[in-house]
This record gives C-alpha cells, structure tokens and sequence, in this order.
C-alpha cells in the first residue's frame, strides 16, 4: 500500500478556523484512510516539537413596646364608668390614636428589620451540569454567563445591603454601574471587586490555580481573609492574574487580546499549550460527555488548538489528529487510545 501525503496547509486551517465541506471531506479521508497514516503521523511529530520544544513523550425590643401598646388598648377589668366631658373624651381619643400610629409603625419598622436580617441568611443557589451554560440577570441588572458545571450563591438582599457572589467554576460577569455596594466574586481565598467592568473568574478544585481576566474597565484581587489589606493586583483591560492556591503566588500577564476572555460563552473553546488530559476534561464539561484513556502516559502530550461551534464529533476528530491519538464514541461515552 503506497503512502500518499498529507496537505499541511490544509490541517493547519482546519486546525486553527473553520474547513469548507470540501475541504472537511479531505480532513476525514486523512484521519481514516490508511495511505495517509505515515505522512500525517510525520507531520503530528514536528508539530509537537515545534509547540513543546522537545520531542513528545506521553506522559427584642420592639417586641416590649408592642406588648405595652396592647396593654393600653385592651380593655380593663368593669369598673364603674365616669361620664366624660365632650372635650376631654375627645382629648383622650386623640391620644389613644396617636399611640397607635406609633405602635404601629414601630411594630412594621421592626418587621422590616427582621425580614432583611432573615433574608441576610438566605441565598439563591444555580448550578449548572456538564454541558449546559446559562445567562443569568441579576438583581441589579448585572448579567452573568456561567459555564458548564459551575455554581453561584447571591444573597437574597443582593443590592439592597450587598452585592456579592460566591463562585465555584467558571463565569463571565458584565457588571452595572453604580449603586451603594461594591460588586465582588468570591472564589476560594481570593475576592474580586469591581470597578465598572467585564471580566471572568475561573476556579475548578481539579485544577490549582484561580485565574481572573478584564476584558474591560477596573478590578481589584484581595484574599478572602483579609479585605482591609491592600489588594495582592489591580488588574486593567487585557491582563490577566494567575493565583496559585498551593503557594499563594500571584503573576500578572498582558493577554494579546481580549478575544479570547470568556470565549466560551460564544461556542469558542481555546487551548494554548495544554495537556491532552486538561483538554480532555474541558470537552467533559462543556459536552457533558465521559473521556477516558486506555493508556493513561496518552493524556500527557501537549496540544494547541481552536474549536470554532464545534459539534462533539468534530471537537473530537480535531482533538484526535492534533494530538495523535483515537477517540471512539459510544453515545456519551468516549475512548481514547
């Protein structure tokens, strides 16, 4: 059987945007066909070195008041009655009314009071699964885009007495201006506070990092524990900061563009220089499908790539011939060897 070779260009635009039906025909024929197999395994080889720079190895109070006020409406025990005089009975009648617009009052201030205290320890809980990302309007009309397996708790008096969110995943946060309260995203030991902005948080207890980018305007990065301290970044437009929950080290980096911040939430997956392994786990999330590996060392190359509204079929014939590898599907089950 006559080896043929392989049209690079060609896989390095499909690889990197989006293939025409003809060209698409042509992608599939090189996965599947074996007189392609040895050119495009050559062509997979020098990508690897080119993108790891080696050769790839795989690795009470009220509550008296009202009782007082009662005390004074109830009626007494029967006692011989004493005509009053029109006057006076109309001086006493304006008392007893007097009384009870205070009373009352009182008693509705204090209910009030109650009612946001107990709202103060209560909260909205969403949750996403794998697979399903939604677009939430918050209270203050501040719009939130979270990702797949993801979670977000706001207080029920969000934008009366606060403004904050805890956060477990990944989200987008297009922030409203204005108002009483700072707006800040809680994720593990670190607190973002906006100035007027866009930005996403990510943090995933699989993974050791908290990563925080601006898209636009101002946010301030503190840890949890210590709001009054001086904030460890202030981060601008198109700069990113990387927290290693491990060390508690925290860098800075400029991004390119801000393209690529929350990119998700427009079908656009981007990987950069990553395990097999991490892509393998962002495919889970955002398709709601299960990868697994008949050779665990497989999860170890490093790869780069794009996927433009990839359906899970394409996401995966892309994924596969980037990194040299088979992935079968079975429903929602995919093997990778």
């Amino acid at each position: 059987m006559q080896q043929q070779p392989v049209d690079k260009k060609l896989i390095r635009i499909y690889i990197n945007d989006r293939c025409t039906p003809e060209q698409l025909s042509s992608i599939r024929q090189y996965l599947h066909d074996p007189v392609y197999q040895e050119s495009l395994g050559e062509w997979l080889l020098l990508d690897w070195q080119q993108v790891s720079g080696e050769t790839y190895t795989p690795e009470a109070d009220a509550g008296k008041k009202y009782q007082e006020y009662l005390a004074l409406v109830r009626p007494a025990p029967a006692t011989p009655v004493k005509q009053l005089s029109p006057f006076r009975w109309w001086k006493v009648a304006a008392a007893a009314a007097f009384i009870s617009v205070v009373a009352l009052a009182g008693w509705r201030w204090q209910q009030t009071r109650w009612q946001r205290d107990a709202q103060e320890h209560q909260w909205v809980q969403l949750h996403n699964e794998a697979g399903k990302r939604t677009k939430i309007m918050l209270p203050d009309s501040s719009l939130v885009y979270l990702d797949a397996l993801s979670s977000l708790q706001y207080n029920q008096n969000f934008g009366i007495t606060n403004r904050k969110i805890i956060l477990e995943g990944e989200a987008y946060f297009i922030v409203q201006h204005g108002g009483t309260h700072p707006f800040s995203v809680q994720t593990a030991g670190l607190t973002t506070v906006d100035v007027g902005t866009a930005f996403n948080v990510r943090y995933r207890n699989t993974e050791s990092s908290i990563k925080v980018a601006v898209a636009q305007g101002v946010v301030n990065v503190m840890k949890s524990q210590q709001p009054e301290v001086s904030p460890i970044a202030t981060l601008t437009q198109q700069q990113l900061l990387l927290f290693n929950t491990n060390t508690g080290k925290a860098t800075v980096q400029m991004l390119p563009d801000t393209a690529g911040i929350g990119a998700w939430r427009h079908g656009v997956l981007i990987f950069r220089k990553q395990s097999l392994k991490e892509v393998a786990a962002e495919l889970e999330r955002y398709y709601g499908i299960s990868i697994r590996f008949v050779h665990p060392e497989a999860g170890n190359g490093i790869i780069t790539t794009t996927l433009h509204h990839s359906t899970v079929d394409e996401a995966l014939d892309i994924v596969s011939m980037t990194a040299g590898v088979t992935a079968t599907r079975s429903g929602k089950t995919v093997l990778i060897k």
